[in-house]
């Protein structure tokens, strides 16, 4: 892990009153304050057997074990951390820390345990994080360059987050128009944008929005899209056959399903409004979605054709079949992520496209959901 994303993590805690030193048998941080003691490990991957393994080897100290990683956590990981009071950060939840750290520091008028606990989407074990200590008042967060705290494979996708001091004196500016004003944060993500309101979502979902218990959230499912252009001439003794095509597709990376690519142009920044969101990764790699496409493209071009011919009294029918070469398709494939509202409540369940507001048809990641 970088050493710039050790540093912003001492930041954070360092936001809420803690002291953060040196490391304690095997955590890579270890953060203090009187009633609290955090230890805190980062991790590119780890499994539920390497987290019983660690979990064994801190010899019952009483201090709360927090993992952070750059990427997620397996349902396993997550039901054995509930289990055992072990707080996660994925890639997602350590961005809002982050945002909030920094809203706290510039909001010296909200203490930090006030701001975070407004938020719905923090678990009470990171809420107890932010309990307040009189011992020393909070220093306000310096600025923040998170572009270098990102690994070398998501550098592209940096962003910077800066909290700075407002004047003494600032004359006042007149209100923005409401339709002006910013609905949530951006994340750094190649993806279509989202058109669909939550509100529209729950009209969508019919019943299942109008329940009490409703809960609705975003989430991103990747897809390899590529584009593709077939122009091959066959030849059959005097007859041409061509092989004309070209399109735009979509495989789901994680379902492998095949659909119809988006003509909105995708955009590199996403603005979320107030909902719970979730990035879902991929499974299938470049690879595998390439042989897929190839597979599909050559399935639906190739052609037989029928000829007809006599020889002496009998007549002959021949069939003869006409399919392109893998080298004869030029392809282009990227990554891109669609955004899904999924609505749920006890009356049901449903996705709905935040691009197109068309309900799916099929649970767009592998189906498994834990109700």
């Amino acid at each position: 892990m970088s050493n710039n994303l050790l540093n912003i993590i001492k930041e954070v805690f360092s936001t809420y009153n803690y002291s953060v030193g040196a490391s304690l048998q095997g955590f890579d941080l270890l953060a203090e304050k009187p009633g609290n003691n955090v230890g805190i490990k980062l991790v590119d991957d780890v499994s539920a057997d390497d987290l019983k393994t660690f979990l064994g080897s801190l010899n019952g100290n009483n201090v709360k074990v927090l993992f952070i990683t750059m990427a997620s956590f397996s349902d396993e990981v997550k039901k054995l951390s509930s289990q055992k009071e072990i707080m996660l950060w994925d890639r997602a939840e350590l961005e809002r820390q982050i945002v909030k750290a920094v809203l706290s520091g510039c909001e010296s008028s909200t203490p930090a345990r006030d701001l975070i606990a407004k938020a719905s989407d923090v678990s009470s074990l990171t809420n107890e994080l932010y309990a307040h200590s009189p011992e020393k008042p909070q220093a306000p967060m310096k600025q923040l360059d998170l572009s270098t705290a990102v690994p070398a494979e998501h550098e592209d996708k940096g962003a910077v987050i800066e909290a700075e001091e407002e004047p003494k004196a600032k004359p006042k500016a007149k209100p923005k128009p409401k339709e002006e004003e910013s609905e949530g944060i951006s994340i750094p993500l190649h993806s279509v944008p989202i058109k669909v309101k939550d509100a529209d979502a729950v009209r969508i979902s019919g019943s299942i929005g109008r329940s009490e218990d409703l809960e609705i959230s975003l989430k991103f499912i990747p897809y390899w899209k590529y584009d593709f252009t077939l122009d091959v001439q066959s030849r059959y003794k005097d007859l041409t056959i061509p092989l004309n095509s070209k399109g735009s597709r979509m495989i789901n990376a994680i379902n492998k399903s095949i659909d119809t690519a988006p003509t909105t142009a995708a955009v590199e920044n996403v603005s979320l409004p107030d909902a719970p969101y979730n990035v879902e990764e991929s499974v299938v790699t470049q690879e595998e979605a390439t042989a897929m496409a190839v597979k599909a493209i050559i399935e639906e071009n190739t052609k037989t054709v029928r000829f007809k011919g006599t020889q002496g009294e009998a007549a002959i029918v021949e069939h003869k079949k006409f399919q392109p070469r893998p080298q004869d398709i030029e392809l282009n494939m990227e990554l891109l992520y669609i955004p899904f509202w999924v609505v749920r409540s006890h009356k049901g369940y449903m996705e709905i496209n935040a691009l197109d507001g068309k309900p799916t048809k099929m649970p767009m990641d592998d189906g498994a959901e834990i109700l």
